[in-house]
């Protein structure tokens, strides 16, 4: 449950006389387990790793002063824990959805770093409570694209920063957004060097319309990103990808989605060209009483401009109970097989989305099992 701080009661504490008119509301999410995280195959070499992971467990700072005539201005902060394994809080940052803006009746405008695009599907018809981000199919394999020795991860699999964006109200249902960013890619951010390419030439925009209302939920979402770069010698990977999703919950605590994907790596390498693949899922879950358990099958579909047999399936099981409205621990398998050529992985791997021996060798597997909980507030 979220807490809100009494607006004079912050001003007293921390001094400062122009918080006395601001709410300050503190949220988060603690998440960790245990996992037992496997490669196998032919290019790896690996066996079984065991690992206490952290969740993207998160502390957020929200703040909002009513302006007077129906404005208002808004601000947030997430902190983030490490990418890696562990709980090392000394390594928390910035990282999550943070930015500053004006709301109104009209909606929500934001300064900022935020997810887009690439998350839709699984914050719409998947997801769990208490399982790892690897359970995640939506924004794993269904947000990759691998293809002839190319590898990109749409909307980079994480917040795009150096964004401008707009979320609409709600209409009866419907919510929009329109969102630009001046780079999406950190490593271009601020590049002014003109012997790298174009400094001029990154961006990204994306739209989605989603509609949520009774036992219906439905979406569209576009993202169209421009990498920086524009050496020949150099990897570009503009993106290009279209998602679609819809999702129904039945009386009886069953709901079932269905989402198709289809994304392009243009100019994605030396020799490389232009790679485009198809994915599809089907995510489906049950709720009883406290009790939630989850399936979700995806398969992406070989790519073009590449040899045969370069797509890849991946599939996942788990149960949670609920304690509370607020805390939730479960246990989750998740299985990705590549075909051949292909070289899928899992998301948010500690050491990259996809982790690198993986991606590097077509034909490998990844398996994680995970044990874990989790706590809102």
């Amino acid at each position: 449950m979220q807490k809100k701080l009494i607006a004079a009661a912050v001003a007293g504490l921390i001094a400062v006389p122009a918080l006395a008119q601001t709410n300050v509301t503190i949220s988060g999410r603690f998440a960790a387990g245990w996992e037992s995280y496997k490669l196998s195959g032919p290019g790896t070499g690996y066996d079984t790793e065991s690992r206490v992971s952290d969740q993207s467990s998160r502390l957020i700072f929200n703040v909002v002063e009513d302006l007077g005539g129906g404005l208002k201005a808004w601000g947030q902060w997430d902190l983030r824990g490490a990418a890696g394994g562990g709980l090392d809080i000394g390594t928390i940052t910035n990282g999550g959805n943070s930015g500053v803006g004006f709301m109104g009746s009209w909606g929500k405008f934001t300064i900022g770093r935020w997810d887009v695009h690439y998350g839709e599907i699984d914050g719409a018809i998947g997801g769990n409570r208490a399982g790892s981000l690897q359970t995640l199919l939506g924004n794993g394999i269904m947000s990759q694209v691998s293809g002839n020795g190319a590898f990109g991860v749409m909307a980079n699999g994480t917040r795009t920063s150096n964004l401008l964006m707009w979320d609409s109200p709600n209409w009866n249902g419907f919510t929009a957004r329109l969102a630009y960013s001046t780079a999406f890619v950190g490593a271009n951010e601020g590049n002014t060097n003109f012997a790298a390419g174009d400094p001029g030439g990154g961006r990204a925009w994306t739209g989605a319309l989603r509609y949520n209302n009774g036992p219906w939920t439905a979406g569209l979402s576009y993202w169209n990103g421009n990498v920086e770069s524009r050496v020949p010698a150099v990897v570009v990977g503009d993106q290009r990808s279209t998602r679609g999703w819809i999702g129904y919950t039945f009386g009886m605590g069953l709901k079932v989605g269905f989402a198709y994907d289809r994304s392009k790596l243009t100019n994605a390498g030396v020799g490389a060209g232009d790679v485009s693949r198809g994915a599809w899922n089907i995510p489906v879950s049950y709720e009883f009483g406290p009790h939630k358990v989850y399936f979700a099958y995806a398969r992406a579909g070989d790519a073009s401009n590449t040899p045969g047999n370069s797509g890849a399936k991946a599939w996942n099981l788990g149960y949670d109970y609920a304690f509370s409205k607020r805390t939730s621990a479960g246990i989750f398998y998740t299985k990705l097989n590549n075909n051949t050529n292909g070289a899928y992985d899992l998301f948010a791997v500690p050491g990259g989305n996809g982790a690198t021996v993986t991606r590097g060798a077509g034909g490998d597997d990844a398996r994680q099992i995970y044990i874990g909980m989790a706590h809102n507030f």
